[in-house]
């Protein structure tokens, strides 16, 4: 076992175990797009550590400072903010997260990070916050659908506030598409994808815009990333591209 930092964009390549998994995850499509934004977006937006065993990236946690972090919330400096994390199915129950995660905080302790924010979740198999509680992370506010928590290091709390969400529908089309981001993970990166395919089906009746993640963005919407239709949120987590064109026909039909 191998668990180090990822410094060369190059190591993008290797970068989301996740969408490598046998048999082949459809949004795997998604994978070129997101270790791109990667490579082109490490030390500046996000960090990452790997574990590797026998040469093979099996596992990730990805993460950013405070001062840096793509997330919809005001936090003060020197927290880190965990994106994600994952260790491949066949490695799972042998210790391999546990050693991942031990190294994730003690390179943090040793650089004096207050604690460790995560945006966990209600959704089993991804960031489930039960994962989280296991390890001493605190629920220290509840949305729908998700939790934040937060680990303590150095500090027993932090300042966190969330963003005031802002996503205008202009009325250029029966159907407003706006894409914030979404190429950090590969599952928003293939949905990207399909919608520049199906939405040239409906011409004039579909716009769609397409906005890079960023602090001016963030400014802008509130939002780190999502894919919005009409101005709701509706296509979050995997999608086929079926199930894209199915909202789209959808809101059409309204």
């Amino acid at each position: 076992m191998r668990i180090f930092s990822v410094k060369d964009p190059q190591e993008a390549a290797r970068t989301y175990p996740c969408a490598t998994e046998s048999p082949r995850p459809f949004w795997a499509d998604g994978l070129e797009l997101s270790r791109s934004w990667f490579a082109e977006n490490l030390g500046a937006h996000v960090e990452g550590v790997h574990v590797e065993e026998e040469g093979e990236v099996i596992g990730h946690i990805y993460w950013a400072p405070s001062e840096r972090a793509l997330v919809p919330y005001r936090t003060e400096p020197g927290v880190a903010w965990l994106y994600c994390e994952w260790i491949k199915r066949p490695y799972r129950g042998r210790g391999y997260m546990r050693a991942l995660f031990s190294a994730f905080v003690e390179y943090l302790k040793g650089e004096g990070y207050k604690g460790v924010l995560v945006g966990a979740t209600d959704y089993q198999g991804y960031l489930h916050h039960s994962h989280f509680a296991k390890r001493g992370f605190e629920v220290i506010r509840e949305s729908d659908g998700g939790k934040l928590m937060y680990l303590p290091l150095t500090r027993k709390s932090v300042e966190v506030e969330p963003l005031a969400q802002h996503i205008p529908v202009e009325g250029k089309a029966p159907v407003e598409l706006l894409i914030v981001g979404s190429h950090f993970c590969p599952v928003g990166a293939a949905t990207v994808l399909y919608l520049r395919k199906v939405v040239a089906e409906f011409g004039d009746r579909v716009s769609m815009v397409e906005v890079p993640a960023g602090p001016e963005t963030l400014a802008r919407y509130g939002v780190a990333d999502g894919i919005f239709v009409n101005g709701e949120e509706k296509l979050f987590g995997p999608v086929t591209e079926a199930q894209v064109r199915a909202v789209i026909e959808e809101e059409l039909s309204h």
